[in-house]
């Protein structure tokens, strides 16, 4: 039967069974190089490094495998064949067996359409159980009407898709779409914007990003380093075996919060109001004005005894050393050299001695006082309203503003090669800033939505966002993924509707997937709504093992005794979950995630942020509740539907 649908398959899976092969004996031949042989201990070293990582990046999951190829027409009139997989895969003769996804060679697999078909005659995807290769779909584009598929997703990639999840992120590298491949092979040297919809794909295209600079530039980025910064540790922990599997194990990945230098103990949670102004961009013109205002100069002219006579240098004269240096570009604690340097050349021109200085203590001292070294937690202390000093309660916002403060007054510690940022739009100004220090020559990737935007001081335009990141940041392009991939069509049509009532310009994305069910309800008296909430879990868990809980904060004690009922336990991650845990967020902390089924939880709570009117946040919040599903989305509430998602 086999041969009768699949008449190469054997031809094929003799092919991948060459591809092993080469890959076993690349890794002999690595074995073999003796770093002994080296000229010196560093190239020793290098060498031994090199090797090593070229090892273990074959040893990696299907690293010999193939997902696709691609035959196009040559200038001699025969066929150039090209087998895409995860891993430069060559033969004894260094001719490449399978050629790396990065590799230019392999965009055209990606992108080539029957409309355009980049060179490419013919295109085959493989389909792999279990190592085994058991099937494959062909498009013939030199002439789509022959073609089993003219156009669209093709099955094989629709189920890869819409397959069951787990509880962390897998690479997409067989399924990434044209207009997501664009992003990943965009230029380096600028800031990407990536403004997507729910399940476009955002987060993987990202990674894969990340992955694709790191080949396309590894000398550059293996010496400056890539940063990944996410909205979250759960967040962290479910993209956490992205990049390994894609054979980068050298990128950093981090929150916001453990970016920032010096650290202090947060221990306070802001109000909106104070979250909003502390995150404002105006806040950073305030930091630099307040550490400049300290920069006085002296009440009186200073004079300095030598030998038989005083210099004297008037207050005026040293006002114009503190001003000159105040414009310069280094940190300001590091700029006080400049007016020591401008005092050491008028002392000289006075006396015409290089000794001299060691004499001029008076204005040495004048100068250290004039120009105080100043530190970030004291400019941040005396800036923001509450209690000073040990009594003072630190925020996630203070230690932002701290971070910033540290950055003006003594440089930015660490700095990468290229930053890549997820959930962009929940980031402040100040944060922005934070962030865009971190990498000196804006090469940066900001993936988001602005209709997911619930944080206190997020973006809804990101056409704002370039100037935040820093002064240079201004190279910037904004890219659109417009097609869902995630969320089934009759969920996300239901959650489009939502969009009217978030206040920001956002694209409504449609899906790929167009089977499934629209969000079912289910109501129930307020006494029984955690109890109800866990019959849910259990109807839905028989469905789909990675269930996950959306819910108002003050509701989640008593949905995890409810579930405790069913034998089922209440956890706030999705990484390595065992099969009595169920995950519970609220709406702020599930964004990025995704489950096969989801249950929410009194949604007009979540829209009406606890009033009795939907908000602009209220309804981003929901958005992103109900576009966490893959398979099935279902309410629970005792509470009428909010009209605007009333079935």
């Amino acid at each position: 039967m086999d041969a009768e649908l699949f008449p190469d398959l054997a031809a094929e899976q003799a092919h991948l069974a060459f591809s092993r092969q080469s890959r076993s004996r690349m890794v002999e031949r690595l074995s073999a190089v003796d770093p002994e042989s080296a000229a010196d201990e560093i190239t020793k070293e290098y060498i031994e490094v090199t090797v090593a990582d070229a090892i273990e990046d074959l040893g990696g999951p299907g690293a010999g495998d193939f997902f696709g190829r691609i035959d196009c027409g040559d200038d001699r009139g025969g066929v150039d064949r090209w087998y895409v997989g995860r891993r430069h895969i060559e033969d004894d003769n260094h001719d490449p067996v399978v050629v790396d996804w990065r590799a230019p060679i392999a965009a055209p697999f990606y992108r080539a359409t029957a409309v355009d078909a980049l060179g490419v005659d013919f295109r085959r995807r493989f389909t792999l159980d279990d190592g085994e290769l058991i099937a494959y779909l062909d498009e013939q584009l030199d002439d789509p009407d022959g073609s089993d598929v003219a156009g669209g997703i093709p099955d094989p990639v629709l189920a890869e898709i819409g397959a069951e999840r787990s509880g962390e992120m897998r690479e997409i590298v067989a399924t990434i779409q044209g207009e997501q491949d664009v992003v990943i092979r965009s230029d380096i040297d600028q800031v990407l914007i990536v403004q997507g919809g729910p399940g476009t794909g955002k987060t993987a295209v990202a990674l894969h990003r990340a992955a694709y600079l790191m080949f396309e530039h590894r000398g550059r980025l293996a010496r400056d380093g890539v940063l990944v910064v996410g909205p979250n540790r759960a967040f962290l922990d479910y993209i956490g075996n992205v990049l390994p599997s894609l054979g980068e194990r050298s990128v950093r990945q981090s929150t916001i919060d453990d970016l920032c230098i010096p650290r202090v103990e947060v221990t306070l949670v802001d109000d909106v109001e104070s979250a909003r102004w502390k995150g404002s961009a105006d806040r950073l013109g305030d930091l630099e004005t307040a550490a400049l205002a300290a920069i006085q100069p002296p009440p009186d002219d200073v004079a300095v005894p030598i030998g038989a006579r005083n210099h004297i240098f008037t207050v005026d004269e040293i006002s114009t050393w503190l001003e000159t240096a105040k414009g310069g570009t280094s940190p300001i604690n590091e700029r006080r050299v400049r007016v020591t340097a401008l005092a050491k050349r008028a002392l000289l021109q006075r006396t015409g001695e290089d000794a001299a200085w060691s004499s001029a203590g008076p204005l040495k001292t004048a100068i250290n006082k004039a120009w105080p070294t100043q530190k970030p937690t004291k400019l941040v202390d005396n800036m923001v309203a509450g209690p000073k000093g040990k009594k003072r309660a630190w925020t996630s916002a203070d230690q932002l503003l701290i971070d910033e403060a540290n950055s003006l007054l003594n440089g930015s510690p660490f700095t990468y090669g290229h930053v890549i940022v997820d959930e962009a739009q929940d980031h402040s100004a100040v944060a922005l800033r934070v962030i865009g220090r971190r990498s000196p020559s804006t090469s940066m990737t900001l993936v988001g939505d602005v209709a997911q935007s619930t944080t206190p001081a997020g973006q809804e335009q990101w056409s704002e966002v370039f100037a935040h990141l820093g002064p240079a940041g201004t190279n910037g392009t904004i890219a659109d993924l417009t097609i869902g991939y995630r969320v089934p069509e009759p969920i996300l049509t239901v959650a489009n509707r939502l969009l009217p009532l978030t206040a920001v310009d956002a694209t409504e994305s449609r899906s790929v997937r167009l089977a499934g069910a629209a969000p079912s309800w289910h109501r129930s008296a307020s006494t029984e709504l955690p109890a109800a909430t866990a019959a849910a879990v259990v109807a839905m868990k028989s469905r789909h093992r990675n269930t996950g809980v959306v819910a108002p904060l003050e509701l989640h004690d008593a949905i995890a005794t409810a579930l405790a009922q069913h034998d089922l336990s209440a956890t706030d991650h999705v990484h390595e979950l065992d099969r009595s845990q169920i995950p519970i967020f609220g709406p702020e902390a599930v964004k990025g995630l995704e489950f096969d089924g989801v249950i929410v939880v009194n949604p007009h709570a979540i829209l009406h942020e606890g009033g009795s009117t939907p908000t602009p946040r209220g309804a981003r919040l929901l958005y992103v509740a109900m576009t966490r599903a893959v398979q099935q989305v279902e309410f629970v509430t005792d509470d009428a539907p909010p009209a605007v998602i009333a079935p």
